[in-house]
């Protein structure tokens, strides 16, 4: 329970547009107790991190709108010390290169385990 307590403090915004890992993060991590924005194209993305802060974000590289780059990119001028992993499942090593070089963390091949973005996160958080 202590755990809960502790997370209600930290937000982590969700850019994905695949409902089984967008929705499937969301019900994982509020499970645990944090605050999750959960958007589906990466216009929505950026608007929420113009607004307002999070302690994590989880972007997806293949986006309906813009790619996942440019949202990273934007993301990361707007709050460059929020930590920010990408997930695709078409993902080349060189695209994260270019996405650790944008700003990301880490970046993870779908599918991957909920575990290892709750490692993550734990790895990163305070």
């Amino acid at each position: 329970m202590a755990d809960a307590l502790n997370n209600a403090r930290v937000s982590i915004l969700i850019v994905d547009d695949e409902p089984s890992v967008g929705d499937g993060l969301r019900l994982i991590l509020e499970s645990k107790g944090y605050e999750v924005v959960l958007v589906v194209n990466g216009l929505e993305g950026i608007e929420q991190a113009r607004t307002r802060r999070f302690g994590f974000i989880i972007v997806d590289l293949l986006l309906p709108d813009i790619t996942g780059m440019q949202v990273i990119k934007e993301i990361h001028e707007h709050q460059p010390a929020a930590p920010i992993v990408v997930v695709s499942s078409h993902g080349s090593p060189q695209m994260f290169a270019e996405a650790r070089r944008l700003g990301a963390i880490e970046a993870l091949a779908k599918p991957f385990q909920p575990a290892e973005i709750l490692k993550l996160i734990t790895t990163v958080m305070p």
